[in-house]
């Protein structure tokens, strides 16, 4: 090979490697808009060509699977919000005032629990940002020991009002789908507001109080990918909190289970399909020329 042979071999694969970076490029970049990718400049798409229908498969991210399957839902940013219903554990506590000396602990009536919140999919991972509010009802509180100096066993004789919990979590999950059926697992950590019920005992009134405390949420759930953007999930949960104190009490942690149902909603917009067409098939090669016979030769004069 000549030197200016090898000069344009040169500059052929570099113009080449060049070439197709630049159709490779707008395949890596950000996906737009379905609506945007169909309709580009403001013109319908179309294709004319194999040639153009090869730039365009290139120019075009094309999803793998069904659109609205859980394997191609968007990633991205969503919201979450769920509701449902709540069964509190007995929540034990011992006094902390001179007059008695007893301990005990709440019976507590399932409620209402609910919570809303902004997450971020990743894949397979997703994690959240989650208030949650739950509600539970007083229906009793059974002490043992002494109060104003009189032994004491048994039930409270007025209870009333209601666990209030208002929590702020921070939560991560791990999404593993089958098909459109995305079973998960996760939990999280946060920061817990227990409003401690009131109740009285021998006529001596204890009021209720609230106070801070370490808040926790593990969850297993199953959720249906609708389409695209939405999905619906059931889930049950385990969340509880740390012991606090009040003015009257040191309550232990606190423990409950509940079960809700609920939606995510994702902001992402699905990339564009674009299936380019089968190219033209070559044209047959026309059949050769018969060849034609020679002439005959022409006769030979002789002399004579």
């Amino acid at each position: 090979m000549t030197i200016s042979n090898r000069l344009a071999a040169l500059c052929g694969i570099g113009f080449a490697a060049a070439g197709s970076a630049l159709l490779a490029a707008p395949s890596m970049a950000a996906t737009p808009s379905g609506a945007a990718q169909l309709e580009g400049q403001g013109a319908p798409l179309s294709i004319s060509s194999p040639k153009e229908a090869t730039e365009v498969a290139q120019t075009y991210i094309p999803v793998i699977g069904n659109v609205g399957s859980a394997s191609v839902q968007g990633t991205g940013f969503y919201i979450t919000a769920g509701a449902g219903y709540t069964w509190p554990g007995n929540w034990n506590f011992q006094d902390n005032v001179d007059f008695a000396n007893f301990n005990g602990h709440t019976d507590l009536v399932g409620g209402f629990g609910a919570d809303g919140g902004i997450g971020y999919d990743f894949g397979a991972i997703r994690t959240e940002l989650t208030y949650v509010y739950g509600r539970s009802s007083l229906d009793g509180v059974h002490v043992s020991g002494e109060v104003d100096g009189m032994e004491f066993n048994g039930n409270s004789d007025r209870a009333s009002g209601n666990l209030n919990q208002n929590s702020v979590f921070v939560s991560a999950y791990l999404d593993i789908p089958f098909g459109p059926w995305v079973p998960y697992i996760g939990g999280g950590l946060g920061y817990t507001n227990l409003s401690t019920p009131s109740f009285t005992i021998n006529d001596t009134r204890f009021s209720s109080g609230n106070q801070g405390a370490l808040g926790w949420q593990a969850k297993l759930g199953l959720a249906y990918a609708v389409n695209w953007n939405l999905d619906i999930y059931a889930e049950g949960v385990y969340s509880g909190a740390s012991g606090i104190s009040t003015d009257n009490f040191d309550f232990q942690s606190y423990n409950e289970y509940g079960a809700k149902l609920g939606f995510r909603y994702r902001f992402s917009s699905p990339p564009v399909v674009v299936v380019a067409p089968a190219p033209a098939p070559e044209p047959a090669p026309m059949p050769m020329p018969m060849p034609e016979p020679a002439p005959a030769p022409a006769p030979i004069r002789g002399l004579w």
